[in-house]
Parts: C-alpha cells; sequence; structure tokens
C-alpha cells in the first residue's frame, strides 16, 4: 500500500505548526481517514495530543534524524494504517540522511518563511535555505505586511524554485500573491529590450506569463552554449547566476536557432534580437520557449557576467 506524505518545511517558529493543525482539524482533511503526523521538531506551538486524536490523527516524535529511520517508518504504518502521512520537518537536519520507506510517496511540500527573520536566514545560512525551497510546490512567506516588501528577492527567491507557487501572508492570516511588482521593462515596445541587470527577471517572467511574450521579439545581450546534445543548429543563450554560494552557479537561458554558418562557439558573448515561440518540449512535456534571431552580434564579455543574487 502507498501513503501520500505531505512535507512542512521551515525554520523555527515560521508557523508551520499553526499551519498543520489548523488543516488536521479542517473537515475535509479530518473526515477523509486517518493521519500519522511525524513530528522532527518542536516549536513554541505545542500539539495537543487527546484533541487532534478526535480528528483522527496520530502523533510520533523524533528527536533526531538518526530515529527517523525506513524501519521505523515502516514499523509506525504497520501500527497506525494511516490514510496519509504528514512530516513536520526538521530544517536543521542534514537532508541526505532522510530516507523513506518505498512505501511513502511524496503528495506536496509545503515551506513556510517567517519573512520577520527571513533576512537573518537569507543572509547567514544561505544553502540550508535554499535546499529547503529548492522542491517545494507552495511557498508561504508568512508574518508579511506589505508584500511589496518582497519586490527586492523575487527574482533571486523565484531562481531558487521557479516552479513553486508562492504567496504572502499577513498577521491576519490574510493571502494573497506574494509577487507582483512592475517589469523594469516595456513589453508594449515592438522589440522588448532587456537590459543586462533585467535578464533573470525576463526569464522567470517568460516562464509565469507565456502570454506577454509568444510571437513578441526581444533583445539582450548573453552567453551562448553549445552541445552536441542540443538539436542540430541550435544553442543555449542565457546568463550564469550565484543563487546560494559560489559552487551553486547554474545556467539559465533559452533554447536558440543558431545556423552553423554563423560560426559562433560555445561560450560566446552576444547581443541577440530574436522572436519568441513557445513549442512543445518532449522532455519536459511542456511548451518552452525557443528564440528564433533575427540578428546575433559577437560581442565582448559584458562588465558583470555572473548574476550574483546573493
Amino acid at each position: 500500500m502507498a501513503f501520500p506524505v505531505f512535507i512542512i518545511n521551515g525554520f523555527l517558529d515560521s508557523g508551520k505548526t499553526t499551519f498543520i493543525i489548523d488543516t488536521l482539524k479542517n473537515d475535509g482533511f479530518h473526515k477523509q481517514g486517518n493521519t500519522l503526523l511525524l513530528v522532527c521538531e518542536e516549536g513554541e506551538v505545542e500539539y495537543n495530543k487527546k484533541e487532534l486524536i478526535k480528528y483522527n490523527v496520530h502523533i510520533e516524535t523524533f528527536e533526531d534524524v538518526d530515529s527517523f529511520n525506513v524501519d521505523k517508518l515502516y514499523e509506525l504504518t504497520e501500527v497506525y494504517h494511516p490514510d496519509r502521512i504528514v512530516i513536520e520537518s526538521n530544517t536543521m537536519w542534514d537532508l541526505n540522511q532522510v530516507k523513506f520507506p518505498s512505501t511513502f510517496q511524496v503528495a506536496q511540500i509545503v515551506s513556510f518563511i517567517d519573512f520577520t527573520t527571513f533576512g537573518v536566514y537569507y543572509n547567514n545560512m544561505r544553502q540550508m535555505f535554499v535546499d529547503n525551497l529548492r522542491f517545494s510546490d507552495l511557498v508561504v512567506i508568512n508574518r508579511c505586511e506589505n508584500p511589496e516588501d518582497l519586490a527586492q528577492y523575487q527574482t533571486s527567491l523565484k531562481l531558487i524554485n521557479g516552479n513553486a507557487q508562492w504567496i504572502a501572508m499577513n498577521s491576519k492570516g490574510e493571502v494573497q500573491e506574494a509577487f507582483e511588482t512592475p517589469l523594469p521593462y516595456d513589453i508594449d515596445q515592438d522589440i522588448i529590450e532587456v537590459k543586462d541587470e533585467d535578464y533573470a527577471r525576463w526569464y522567470i517572467d517568460t516562464f509565469d506569463h507565456k502570454e506577454r511574450y509568444d510571437g513578441k521579439k526581444v533583445q539582450f545581450n548573453a552567453l551562448v552554449l553549445r552541445s552536441r546534445k542540443l538539436p542540430k543548429e541550435t544553442g543555449v543563450v542565457g546568463r550564469y547566476a550565484l543563487t546560494c554560494c559560489d559552487k551553486d552557479m547554474q545556467f539559465y537561458g533559452h533554447l536558440c536557432v543558431i545556423k552553423n554558418e554563423l560560426k559562433i562557439k560555445s561560450k560566446t558573448w552576444v547581443k541577440v534580437v530574436a522572436l519568441i515561440k513557445y513549442e512543445y518540449s518532449e522532455e519536459y512535456e511542456e511548451d518552452e520557449v525557443v528564440l528564433y534571431p533575427l540578428s546575433i552580434e559577437k560581442i565582448k564579455e559584458i562588465d558583470e557576467p555572473i548574476l550574483n543574487l546573493r
């Protein structure tokens, strides 16, 4: 039997426990069967086991990552026969040591961020912060009274995980989309001119708002990477970015048609003016950007070639 697993991430006192309690007490949740709650971290808000048993919830607490092992987890499913498993994770644990039985199937990962302490963790514990967000399906930025305060972090956070849904929640529990800041370029121009410092924002937005760009023309500076693994007469044009530390440098770019007669080798800097089309990718099983150049001009390396998002 397979058990759907819901993982709730976040640093201490970010709002995980309150969210879990509210969810477990929801009629649409607890009336659908038994829940096994695995608590790997205890914060200021505590669970009332006697109360939660009324909602078909069985709680097991773990003191360290060594006790959170495959044999123990399998044993608990044999004891409680849950319909679902909810895990309140411990951000300080080494994720490489966390293993699940084959019967555990992760259904959703929700991560919480306390915006009042966000800067401390983001600036001083970046790698751990990134590790917990990278695979989240939903990210809740808690205790955020003014979503406009998130604007300065929009690009770096979305590059960490562009597939997640990001929402902001204030102290009253009111929810809204986290990122609604204006674009730094004019999408109504005949050719959208993207400055070097705005590349990451444009790159992210091509995924979030396909309707804005399909059939439009764009101009930007980028590095070309070519590989035999790519389709013939193509390359990827984009930028390297530091999302965490010096070892976590990734390339963010789009597939671009580059005719061989142009003699543009890999790792060449170019100024490209291209038509944007969205075409189905069998690899990703969805429409992806493909750039059809109107012109490609070789240029010198730009002043800040690496997007430093730290």
